[in-house]
């Protein structure tokens, strides 16, 4: 008699189970959840942070809607003044922007735009547009200009 005929066959290990899943995964699960929620975050606080802008450019393009209906150009350079004031106070220190008018509020709006739009380009209308009688003003060039530093000014301290 063959001794070995009363043995077993081998049998192979069953294979592993997907549950539980290694140590690995659970780490790279959990740095997954964290950086999407992260990512998430600085995304709704950009969206948050810029409501004031979106806001203004509503208002911005309102103000051309009213020109091009037949408001004045003097009337709409005050309207312009009055929300890029708003506008400038909600970002910068009331003492750094409450007080400036003419030049000096135009070289402000070229300092934290990193242009010259204000103070060397079509944006020269705000030193003194609303006090003409009737200024010769292309307000298309204006209201870019406008848009374009509610757009990109920086929310930075203003040093002088």
């Amino acid at each position: 008699m063959d001794p070995l005929a009363n043995l077993r066959d081998i049998h192979l290990p069953t294979m592993p189970g997907f549950w539980p899943p290694a140590i690995g995964w659970w780490l790279l699960v959990i740095a997954t959840i964290i950086t999407v929620s992260l990512v998430i975050f600085r995304i709704y606080k950009y969206w948050k942070d810029n409501r004031y802008r979106r806001e203004a450019i509503r208002e911005i393009n309102q103000l051309l809607i009213e020109y091009n209906r037949g408001c004045s150009t003097s009337q709409y350079i005050v309207d312009l003044q009055y929300l890029l004031k708003r506008v400038a106070l909600t970002c910068y220190q009331r003492t750094d922007v409450a007080h400036l008018t003419g030049e000096s509020w135009v070289a402000f709006l070229d300092q934290t735009s990193r242009g010259h739009d204000f103070s060397m380009g079509k944006g020269q209308s705000l030193i003194d547009g609303h006090y003409l009688k009737d200024p010769d003003i292309d307000v298309e060039a204006l209201h870019k200009c406008s848009v374009n530093w509610i757009k990109r000014h920086r929310k930075v301290p203003i040093y002088d």
